[in-house]
Parts: structure tokens; sequence; C-alpha cells
């Protein structure tokens, strides 16, 4: 049974007129009797009661005109839905970022943004390590990824990297270390007797990558005490005086007690922030949310492929 045939049938059992309900529908009164008698046939039930004077619904046709109007509803609703998946106003975007790029402005206010303008989209974010997040744009089974990659990262030919944020990597310490009095950036060098709380390395962003260079640099591997994936875990074992570590300047929008924050005098501090997406793929709704995303000016930008 088609679609129109619904409409034929709702039409004749509202107006109880076949003539009326053929103006209605904008066709022949003997073509819409003949539909109403192939619906007879097809159910193999009597819809309507046809006399001289008038035409009634049957029990059976009572039934069928309120599930034929589910049914016209239903088909209405997936015809829109399918118009508005289509611009891009409904369905899933998935967002996987690392720990710091929520404090990020740049990326809150595109999140925001996004769901003003889209809010029947569901908007799947999931904090994931960088190369776990590298990995699923380029199999697009996620649609954008936030990382802060090392300075000198390549990234593969299919993926695009847009710049969104920049800051600076600083030395966080407890409050009672002594080099927590000095006012002045401090130089790696000086953190080469230090013990480290710091990622695992490889399971984290890039940029912790960067901090073993730099220290590699000043030449020193770092000593590792204790390792932990989560920031604030981090920041709190280093106010409990476990040991130092090097952290985005983000981070310090993370209100943790006893600790403090130093900048390093050294010359490759800068991170940062980066937004990959597929470029092989197309995607209306990561397209939506890239409109609204505020990317580092070109002068600020690195080219990373």
């Amino acid at each position: 049974m088609e679609l129109r045939q619904f409409r034929y049938f709702v039409a004749v059992a509202e107006e109880l007129h076949f003539t009326r309900a053929a103006e209605r529908l904008h066709i022949g009164q003997p073509p819409l009797s003949l539909q109403i008698q192939a619906i007879e046939r097809e159910l193999g039930v009597t819809l309507l009661k046809r006399t001289r004077r008038k035409v009634e619904l049957t029990p059976a046709g009572e039934l069928f005109l309120q599930e034929a109007r589910l049914a016209l509803m239903q088909a209405a609703r997936a015809i829109d839905t399918a118009k508005r998946a289509a611009r891009g106003e409904m369905g899933t975007l998935r967002v996987n970022f690392i720990t710091s790029v929520p404090l990020v402005n740049a990326f809150t206010t595109a999140v925001r943004r996004f769901r003003l303008a889209m809010p029947d989209v569901h908007l799947e974010l999931k904090i994931r390590p960088s190369p776990e997040i590298i990995d699923d744009v380029l199999l697009n089974t996620i649609d954008i990824g936030f990382t802060r990659p090392a300075l000198q990262a390549v990234l593969p030919s299919r993926l695009k990297a847009t710049p969104v944020h920049r800051d600076k990597l600083m030395l966080v310490l407890p409050i009672d270390h002594p080099l927590s009095h000095e006012e002045g950036p401090i130089s790696i060098g000086r953190l080469k007797n230090e013990r480290f709380v710091l990622r695992p390395l490889g399971t984290g962003a890039g940029f912790y990558e960067q901090v073993f260079s730099m220290c590699k640099e000043a030449g020193f591997a770092p000593v590792i005490v204790q390792e932990a994936t989560e920031a604030t875990i981090i920041l709190g074992l280093v106010a409990a005086g476990v040991g130092i570590t090097i952290a985005p300047q983000a981070l310090q929008s993370i209100m943790v007690h006893d600790v403090v924050w130093r900048h390093l005098a050294d010359a490759q501090t800068d991170s940062e922030v980066i937004m990959i997406h597929n470029e092989t793929a197309s995607n209306i709704l990561r397209d939506q949310f890239i409109a609204g995303l505020k990317p580092l000016p070109d002068s600020a930008r690195r080219d990373r492929r």
C-alpha cells in the first residue's frame, strides 16, 4: 500500500463525501473511488459503508483511519528528519579532545555556538589521548579532534590542522619548593636534579614529547618519580610535594592549592592547541562546527603538513 492511498482514504473518511474529498485531493471522483476499492480489496475488509445519501465508516474503517493518520504523520516526520539531516540540522557530531582543551576559550566558545545553532544535534564529547585522537580522525570514527602536538610534529597528509590556541608551557612547583620564591623565568637546566610528575610518554598530548626534548637540549633526562594520566591528579601530586611538572598555561585556571606556576626561560615553550579533521571525508555537521570556531591568525600558524 502506498502513502498516497492512505491520504486518499483519510480525505474520504474526514469528508464522508467522495466529491468533496476528490476536490480536496485535486483528483477526479472516479479515480478516487477506484483507489478506495483497491484498498479494501488489499485489506480484505470493508472500510466504508456507502449509500446513495451518505458515506459512513465501518468499525474497521474507524480504526484504520486512526492508524492511517499516524502513518502519514510518521512519514512526514521521516521526510522532515531526512531533509534536516541533509541540511546539517540533526544527527551526531563526535568530538574528542585532550584534558586541557576544555579550558581553552576557542573550544568552549565553538561548542556553545554550535549547541545554540544546532539544538537537535547530539554533540558527543570525549576525552582521549592524543595518539588515539589522530588515529580516530584518520579512520573517520570521530569527526573532529583537538590536541596539542609536539612543536615539530608532522601530521598525515589527509588531516587538516587548524591552530586555535597558543599558550606557554609553564613550570609547576610545590608551594614550599626553593624555586617557588623566584619571580623571574626559570631555566630548564636548573631542573636537572628535580623529580618530575608526568604522563606516561605516548599516552597524552604531544607536548610531553616537547618536555622531554627541552630537557634533552638542556643536557639531562627528566627523573620521573610518578606518572598519571589526568591533569588534576598531576597537579594534586605536585601540591602534595611528590615532584614538579611542566604543564600548559591553560591548566592554571584549575584552582589547585599549594602549587606555584612559574614561566620558563627557554625559547621552545610555545604550545599550540590544534583542531584536526579528515579532509577526505565530507561532513555537514563538522563544517557547521568549524564555521563557529575562531582560529589563530595566519601569522601565528605553523605548518604541520
